[in-house]
């Protein structure tokens, strides 16, 4: 009976979770998180979530690590890469980004539309930040849109030079 209140429990903290981060909450987030790691450390699900809390409060770094463990608990889930590719380019590994956002590609022909929408928000807050361009424009080249990649390298280029 104990294991089944624990599940219901960690699915009710995770569930409380979801909701703090798209409320804006994520330092609340993060502490039900970190204390639903400490009974349930390979739990992907978990290690996703806790990236986006970080994520949300600029800890880029922590993030990656969050959703770089993700993937290595569940390899065959593509939000779990995409999310990883979206953080690394967003801290300049462009390189490593593009490879896990062809990973998550790789495992899902639709997973890289919420990549292509959050460049696009970023570039709508930072339209100067160039690794936002070069980050949409990888996407678009990955999803097959060439000519859209290509405007995205070019203003990436454009915005690189006035710098």
């Amino acid at each position: 009976m104990k294991n089944r209140t624990s599940e219901k429990d960690t699915l009710m903290q995770l569930h409380d979770s979801i909701r703090l981060v798209s409320e804006g909450n994520a330092e609340e987030a993060e502490t039900i998180l970190r204390s639903v790691l400490k009974s349930h450390p390979e739990n992907a699900d978990v290690l996703w979530l806790l990236g986006r809390a970080l994520a949300q409060q600029g800890q880029l770094k922590e993030s990656i690590d969050a959703y770089s463990k993700a993937t290595q608990v569940e390899p065959d889930r593509a939000v779990f890469h995409e999310s990883l590719g979206v953080m690394l380019i967003q801290i300049g590994d462009v390189l490593g980004g593009k490879k896990a956002l062809a990973k998550a590609l790789e495992l899902d022909s639709e997973a890289l539309r919420p990549s292509e929408y959050t460049f696009g928000k970023l570039i709508e807050e930072s339209p100067e930040n160039k690794i936002y361009w070069y980050g949409l424009g990888i996407v678009l080249e990955l999803q097959g849109k060439m000519d859209m990649s290509k405007k995205a390298m070019l203003k990436a280029h454009k915005v690189d030079s006035t710098q």
